[in-house]
């Protein structure tokens, strides 16, 4: 080995002898070389018989090669030995991978650890020349050629070069490097040899040229070796900053898990207190669900019992040991047959069903099933809870006990209120017509002063009586409003007009503004409103003035109501617009009403849409506004704003012409229908008078009158109202008779009959003025006309009498005489009654007279009397 020699330690399969060689077939485990150990495959090789002849051997597939492949073969290793020269197979690393020929001349084994660098093996004069080849080949990438030197081989010095070629195997560069004599180059340009015959001179400089360039390629590689150097120390250097980088994010990266640490602690600090007050916090639920009366059941996908909550078991049979048990499995201690087609209802529907559940102990629950929802929004079932509600029930069942006494009481006092205020106007209608007349006929101061003051009480009773008949309506739904554009300037004009008297009376400065604003309301209403509140102003100012003004604002009106009275306290603003409320009125005054004028205020705003405010200062007055909404466009002209009359009805007087007729008036109260007959002839018109609607439908067909107007009382006898009256008239008489009907009723009933017929109403007690003008307006507008039915023949005049006869049937003696009275001055024949029944025992069919009847008349009343009359062809 120490001479370059081959060792195969292994195993033979074969050994021939040929021409004094042996060729063996070895299979070797191990094979060592001169360069080192190398584990190869089953290779061929042939040791000679000499020590100092080693042959490189090819590898066999098969045994027993041919005789002619055995002569190629000494033949090819005989010239290899002779002629080769010694050569080495290296990487870019300069390990040896394979030797050829006699390296062991110039290269050996280096001393230490066995190693495969070839630099390492080089002979010392060497080892500088073949660094320099060896850069200069792979810096070129091309064959090198320098000269080596000389070495002594069987005593002789011989020269050498060493001949540098790249080679490319398989992808991987490597270099053969060969050490070849200097004569076999003798002809390579790079290296020139010497001739025999040259002198020593020449030898030298080729020596001293062969250390110029052996020491150009020492700088050329201590140069390369230093730009290796520059980089290795710029890498290191680059190294270092990356060592000291990481180690600064090593330190950053402790830092950050210690505080990494810590926020873990912190988090698992946190975590055990979350924990802990979750389970604080189901130990608080558990007991809020244990502590409650509330059956709570929660139950699964399926329907199967997940948990439950004591009270539960007042429904249901269950024990704990029933969770996990269907529902359907439990007996229900209530009629809740369907408890299960709800849940799966809400589970397929996610909508919660609520339902009232009646026990067999009658007990009343209110079950409900909802959807039981996951934190991730599913549902995961349903949970069913009953509330109990027996006593919710107990309560509302005596809630619509006293609901059902309350209509019932309300319904008493409407119809108490009708009969009051029928029973009250009765006499102040008479009380109205005998004032009147007195005012006309009486004479002397004193005399007057004492009517006027007849005339103030009247007005006050009046009033109050017309603010419950308001209220009435408007909660009845009777009143309803009528949307028109109209100026607001003769609303206020009208105002300014009625008001004026009364402030000047009370010594009060009346101020009104006119306005130029058109304005979208009903004006009846808003003048009801308007009045209202002039009234209360008047009522409590004692010294000042009040003024009535307009303030445009957006799209709205603001009509503004100053006073300078007493005030209103704060505590009060609210309070004024309810019933019967009234301020500094504890002894209940009859003049200042009853405390419904704010109220109907209030009211009545709510029909037009409008907005009632007010403001005051104790000591000092108020001030009420309405705002109204403005008209989109205003008229050309400003036309005169309808008076109001009666209940509110728009009248328009055309012109101060008087207008006279035959008016036929059915009262069943005797002194009111002798006041109004007494009142109406001395206005210049005719009269005809019946007690009730029976004689006055019997009156026409027998005397064959045909009235221009009908005044008749609301709540006549016989079983036939004013109303029923004024549609049978115009059904006989094929004419739209205008009809005036005077009622006391105040029930909602009495105000949409009277409505449905189109009637004026005008309530008791009604003062004549008033009266005049809606006759007037009545009689001024035209009307068709139609002839009388084919089938009444005019009457035969009553052979007793030879003028027509009034029947007066009323069971008022002094209401009775006092119409006698007034019939027999104007010499009329009146005939009068207490009863229907008394009125039939005497009639004979066939005369020719009116019936003035009281509707409501004790035992048959008068409109059964008009219907008897009327089925029996009297009519």
């Amino acid at each position: 080995l120490r001479d370059g020699g081959l060792l195969v330690l292994g195993s033979a399969e074969s050994i021939n002898q040929t021409d004094g060689r042996f060729e063996v077939v070895a299979k070797p485990e191990r094979i060592y070389r001169r360069i080192g150990g190398t584990r190869a495959g089953a290779i061929g090789f042939s040791i000679g018989p000499s020590d100092g002849m080693r042959l490189p051997v090819r590898q066999v597939q098969s045994r027993g090669p041919s005789r002619q492949a055995a002569l190629a073969e000494v033949c090819r290793r005989t010239v290899l030995d002779a002629y080769a020269p010694a050569a080495v197979l290296i990487n870019r690393r300069h390990e040896c991978l394979y030797s050829l020929g006699p390296t062991d001349h110039y290269l050996r084994v280096a001393p230490g650890h066995p190693t495969h660098d070839l630099l390492a093996m080089a002979h010392d004069d060497l080892h500088i020349k073949l660094r320099i080849a060896i850069q200069q080949a792979i810096q070129g990438n091309t064959r090198i050629v320098v000269a080596g030197g000389k070495i002594s081989r069987d005593g002789n010095p011989v020269s050498f070069n060493i001949d540098v070629r790249p080679l490319d195997s398989d992808g991987e560069d490597l270099l053969i490097v060969c050490f070849a004599d200097a004569q076999v180059l003798a002809t390579t340009p790079s290296l020139p040899v010497v001739p025999g015959s040259i002198t020593r001179v020449a030898e030298l400089e080729q020596e001293l040229a062969a250390t110029r360039t052996e020491l150009q390629g020492a700088i050329r590689n201590l140069d390369y070796s230093n730009e290796e150097h520059r980089a290795i120390n710029e890498e290191a250097s680059s190294i270092n900053e990356e060592y000291q980088s990481t180690n600064e994010e090593l330190l950053t990266s402790k830092e950050e898990l210690q505080s990494l640490n810590e926020e873990l602690t912190a988090l698992n600090a946190q975590l055990q207190e979350t924990l802990e007050r979750q389970r604080t916090t189901a130990n608080d639920l558990q007991n809020v669900l244990y502590s409650t009366d509330i059956a709570t059941l929660f139950l699964d996908r399926n329907l199967n019992i997940r948990f439950f909550t004591p009270a539960t078991k007042a429904l249901f049979n269950v024990i704990p040991s029933d969770v996990g048990r269907p529902l359907a499995d439990l007996h229900s201690l209530s009629a809740d047959r369907a408890l299960t087609g709800d849940a799966r209802a809400v589970l397929a529907k996610l909508t919660p069903i609520d339902r009232e559940i009646e026990t067999q102990r009658g007990l009343w629950f209110m079950r409900r099933v909802m959807p039981y929802h996951t934190n991730e929004g599913g549902v995961d079932g349903v949970v069913i809870t009953f509330i109990n509600i027996t006593e919710r029930k107990r309560v509302k069942l005596a809630l619509e006990t006293a609901k059902a006494q309350a209509e019932r009481a309300t319904i008493a006092k409407s119809r108490f209120l009708a009969a009051a205020s029928h029973d009250l106007r009765q006499p102040l209608q008479t009380f109205a017509l005998l004032q009147s007349l007195l005012a006309k006929n009486v004479e002397g101061e004193k005399a007057k002063s004492l009517v006027a003051r007849l005339d103030d009480t009247l007005g006050a009773m009046t009033s109050m009586l017309d603010a419950l008949l308001d209220i009435n309506r408007i909660d009845a739904g009777t009143v309803r409003a009528e949307f028109v554009d109209f100026p607001v300037n003769g609303l206020l004009t009208q105002l300014r007009d009625a008001f004026a008297l009364h402030a000047q009376a009370k010594g009060l400065g009346l101020c009104i503004v006119p306005c130029a604003a058109t304005v979208h309301g009903d004006p009846r209403l808003l003048e009801q409103m308007l009045r209202n509140i002039l009234s209360n102003a008047l009522k409590y100012t004692e010294h000042g003035r009040i003024l009535l003004g307009c303030r445009r604002h957006g799209g709205a009106l603001s009509i503004e109501i100053w006073d300078t009275g007493i005030g209103i306290p704060e505590a009060e603003l609210k309070a004024i617009f309810e019933e019967y409320h009234q301020l500094d009125n504890a002894a209940r005054e009859r003049t200042r009403g009853l405390g419904l004028g704010l109220s109907i205020v209030r009211r009545l705003s709510d029909l037009l849409g409008a907005t009632v405010r007010v403001r005051s200062q104790p000591g000092k007055g108020s001030v009420f506004t309405i705002d109204v909404k403005l008209a989109g466009t205003a008229p050309a002209a400003q036309e005169a704003l309808p008076r109001r009359v009666g209940n509110g009805e728009a009248v328009e007087i055309a012109g101060r012409n008087a207008h006279t007729g035959l008016i036929l008036v059915v009262e069943d109260d005797h002194e009111v229908r002798d006041l109004l007959e007494l009142f109406l002839r001395d206005a210049g018109h005719q009269t005809e008078s019946a007690p009730d609607g029976v004689t006055a439908l019997a009156m026409v067909a027998q005397r064959a009158i045909r009235p221009d107007l009908i005044l008749a009382d609301y709540n006549l006898p016989n079983q036939m109202d004013g109303a029923q009256l004024a549609a049978k008239f115009r059904e006989y008489l094929h004419q739209d008779i205008p009809v005036i009907i005077l009622t006391g009723d105040i029930s909602t009933e009495a105000h949409h009959a009277i409505a449905r017929q189109g009637c004026v109403q005008l309530n008791k007690p009604v003062k004549l003025n008033e009266l005049t003008e809606t006759i007037q307006r009545l009689l001024a507008e035209p009307r068709s006309a139609a002839p009388l039915p084919a089938a009444a023949d005019p009457p035969e005049p009553d052979p007793r009498h030879g003028s027509p006869v009034i029947f007066v049937v009323d069971d008022d003696n002094e209401l009775r005489g006092a119409v006698r009275s007034v019939l027999e001055d104007e010499g009329r024949t009146v005939e009068d009654f207490a009863s229907c029944e008394a009125f039939l025992a005497a009639y004979q069919p066939g005369g020719n007279g009116c019936v003035l009847i009281d509707a409501h008349l004790p035992g048959m009343t008068g409109l059964e009397l008009l219907k008897q009359l009327r089925s029996a062809g009297h009519p």
